[in-house]
């Protein structure tokens, strides 16, 4: 699937970064008759650090790969169990099933889509500055093979190029309601055994872990450790991985053993989450250059997926009148804030890298229904966290906590801790905020 298109120093967008959302804005922009060049540092596209998660398949379906997935092995996993300490839960969505792609799968397809609606590809053509013109990003700076440098003249320059973006760095994007994850994510693909088609994710204490199968006979388990858990895997090795699982839940361990394991281990710790200024005068920055929640929500690649496909509407709306393009791109970073604002919040809790509190479990235990298609929805994308956890629920839990014989000054103080993040979020929110307020400021501040 690799290769190049042909060189060209003139085109209208020049995609800084290939992968998924790179690849799927790219593809869009090319359908519409848009000269398109993506510019990718790997020589080809392997495994990447990702959480692998699709909740559903709208997302798929839209950029025309969900078929390709299924004819290339990857199992529709139509139910979700979840542990949280002794509370379990399942969610099933037959007609709506998930999908685990491996990543140099489903972001290969992503790219070769592009290339066929027109877009040059350049893998291994890494972007190494910026051209200005009259106070404005112009182009690209592209190293070749041979290390001589050229520059492509652009339209517009967006950096598709993930969390430690370049092209943000060099255009001084804004960074605002940024925290680092409380923990971290080391996981390995397996082959040779089947698993079933579900996703588990356990969390027991601050610990969690979750598998999922990625083939017919193939499957990916996952470990996101507290920052600070004993098990060091830089120094304790790939083998450390089965063993940790085991710990935290003796299912998933059951599941996971017996397979061949493929590759070694990938990792990373205590990583920003954050919002960017997503745009401004030439460039515009698409996926997690731009807007990256915790890992724990699972959420990066739909977000990835729909930032892309916002984004070139916002573009393709206003492009034979450039004038405005400005206000069409404001809008779409309001709109953006608005709608992954209450699950980015959501995705800290996640991310904590404490137990979850009583009153927190109370309020699961007595979602009800109603509250459960919520939960399955808000951990699916498709609803927003504030409708779950809403004042009335934390009341509710609160009373039940009380009634059941727990201490009340202890159910006064975590709902009073709640409520105050709650009116700590919004103020930052509304000041944009460098730093995002967090339940435990003193384990943020451990963490910067």
């Amino acid at each position: 699937m690799a290769g190049s298109g042909r060189s060209t120093s003139t085109v209208d967008v020049a995609v800084v970064g290939g992968r998924v959302a790179g690849a799927a804005l790219a593809a869009r922009l090319a359908r519409a008759g848009l000269r398109v060049a993506v510019y990718e540092r790997a020589v080809e596209l392997g495994p990447t650090l990702s959480t692998h998660i699709f909740h559903g398949t709208a997302d798929l379906r839209a950029e025309g790969v969900y078929a390709d997935l299924l004819a290339a092995g990857v199992p529709p996993l139509p139910e979700v169990r979840v542990r949280l300490d002794e509370l379990r839960l399942v969610f099933r969505h037959p007609h709506d099933p998930g999908l685990c792609p491996p990543r140099e799968l489903l972001d290969n397809l992503l790219l070769d889509r592009a290339r066929a609606a027109g877009a040059q590809i350049h893998l291994g053509r890494p972007v190494v500055g910026l051209v200005h013109a009259a106070g404005r990003v112009a182009g690209v700076e592209v190293a070749d093979q041979d290390g001589r440098v050229r520059p492509v003249r652009a339209r517009l320059v967006v950096g598709a190029d993930g969390r430690s973006s370049p092209v943000a760095r060099w255009v001084r994007a804004a960074q605002y309601l940024t925290f680092r994850s409380g923990r971290g994510q080391v996981w390995r693909y397996y082959r040779g055994k089947r698993l079933p088609r579900a996703l588990l994710w356990h969390r027991v204490g601050a610990r969690l872990a979750h598998i999922l199968p990625t083939g017919e006979q193939e499957y990916y388990l996952c470990a996101q450790p507290p920052v600070g858990d004993p098990v060091d895997f830089r120094r304790t090795g790939p083998d450390a991985l089965l063993p940790w699982v085991a710990q935290v839940s003796p299912e998933i361990a059951e599941l996971a053993h017996g397979g061949e394991p493929v590759g070694g281990l990938r990792r990373m710790s205590g990583y920003p989450c954050f919002f960017r200024q997503p745009y401004g005068p030439g460039w515009a920055l698409a996926g997690d250059a731009g807007h990256a929640k915790d890992a724990t929500i699972g959420h990066g690649i739909t977000d990835a997926l729909r930032n892309s496909a916002a984004l070139a509407d916002a573009l393709l709306s206003t492009w034979d009148d450039q004038r405005g393009l400005p206000e069409r791109l404001r809008h779409w970073a309001q709109q953006r804030d608005a709608a992954e604002l209450a699950n980015f919040w959501y995705s800290q809790e996640l991310g904590d890298a404490a137990p979850v509190g009583p009153l927190r479990k109370a309020v699961f235990r007595g979602l009800g229904a109603t509250g459960i298609r919520r939960l399955d929805e808000v951990m699916a994308d498709k609803r927003a966290a504030d409708t779950l956890l809403t004042v009335t629920r934390l009341a509710r839990g609160a009373l039940s906590q009380v009634l059941a014989g727990a201490a009340v000054p202890s159910v006064a103080r975590e709902a009073g801790d709640l409520l105050r993040l709650s009116l700590l979020r919004r103020k930052a929110f509304r000041e944009r905020a460098a730093a995002a307020p967090s339940l435990y400021p003193e384990l943020a501040g451990a963490l910067r």
